[in-house]
């Protein structure tokens, strides 16, 4: 039987693209939007280029103060309004325009629809392929099913999960032989925070 060693990170980015890879074979392209680099690209074309400034609207508040070794701003955590300092200020990034964000993703997402239309001209508007349609290639049933595998381990060292979701539980679409899938132990995590600090 074929091993694979992970960390609880990696095998995080396994699940992500077991996912992506069966969405873009059942012609969910509309995925490729959330992927993070295409995310980040799109964003930093309506991020405005210039140097921060008190009252600049960032995505970490309203800029208060600007030092050399940190910066303070307004805004709200879950706990009302209040200040925070940041010391990472090369981390403090400008808001994006986001209504043009919108409209430029609202754009691509239509030119990925006209896409799917290429390639099989029954679909519909937001349409794709079901994982059980005949025309989905048996890999991406596997790949569903490793994931589910994967996120399911993840459920149940959640010590706040619910039934309710998704990854409670195991729906197999395809005939992959029982997959075992296990987690970094309380140690090993406390191993690699400490190897990280020494």
């Amino acid at each position: 039987m074929a091993k694979i060693e992970l960390n609880n990170e990696q095998l995080r980015i396994i699940q992500t693209a077991l996912d992506f890879y069966s969405r873009v074979g059942t012609l969910q392209f509309e995925e490729i939007l959330r992927h993070p680099t295409i995310e980040k690209c799109l964003m930093e074309q309506f991020r405005p280029i210039k140097k921060l400034e008190v009252g600049d609207s960032t995505e970490r508040g309203v800029v208060v103060k600007i030092t050399n070794k940190y910066v303070k701003t307004k805004g709200s955590w879950g706990n009302g309004e209040e200040i925070r300092k940041w010391t990472d200020i090369d981390n403090i990034k400008i808001s994006i325009d986001y209504g043009a964000y919108h409209n430029h993703r609202f754009l691509i997402s239509n030119i990925i629809e006209s896409c799917k239309r290429y390639i099989d001209k029954s679909l519909i508007d937001k349409q794709h392929f079901g994982i059980y349609s005949d025309k989905v290639d048996d890999s991406c049933r596997v790949s569903f099913d490793i994931l589910q595998y994967i996120r399911h381990e993840f459920w149940k060292e959640n010590p706040n999960r619910s039934n309710m979701t998704v990854d409670s539980s195991l729906s197999l679409t395809s005939e992959t032989p029982h997959i075992k899938v296990e987690l970094d132990s309380v140690s090993d995590i406390r191993k690699r925070k400490l190897d990280k600090l020494g």
